[in-house]
């Protein structure tokens, strides 16, 4: 997988989490201690590692119920009201090329 789709993942699973009955998606977490490296190089700036030595201390998501997972996922994409509604890219296209007043 990509970087950009890990990323993309990573979104989605933290809405489904944040969104979600934590006692029906099983969720448990653990804390370990992670660094963010800020080297200056594009393609290594804003990994994450492990450094138990010199990390910051952080929640980590250990374990979701897959199925439970799939299944809020699913309901959220059948709901008719929804807080971003995106159309196709030539309308988003439309709408970024108006000037705001």
């Amino acid at each position: 997988m990509s970087v950009m789709q890990d990323t993309f993942l990573g979104e989605i699973l933290g809405g489904v989490i944040l969104a979600g009955d934590s006692l029906v998606l099983k969720t448990t977490y653990g804390v370990r201690k992670v660094q963010v490296l800020a080297t200056g190089v594009e393609s290594e700036d804003g990994q994450i590692n492990i450094d138990q030595n010199k990390g910051s201390s952080v929640k980590v998501l250990e374990h979701v119920d897959p199925l439970a997972y799939y299944d809020t996922f699913a309901n959220q994409l059948g709901e008719e009201k929804q807080s971003a509604v995106i159309g196709s890219f030539d309308e988003q296209r439309r709408m970024w090329s108006v000037p705001r007043i």
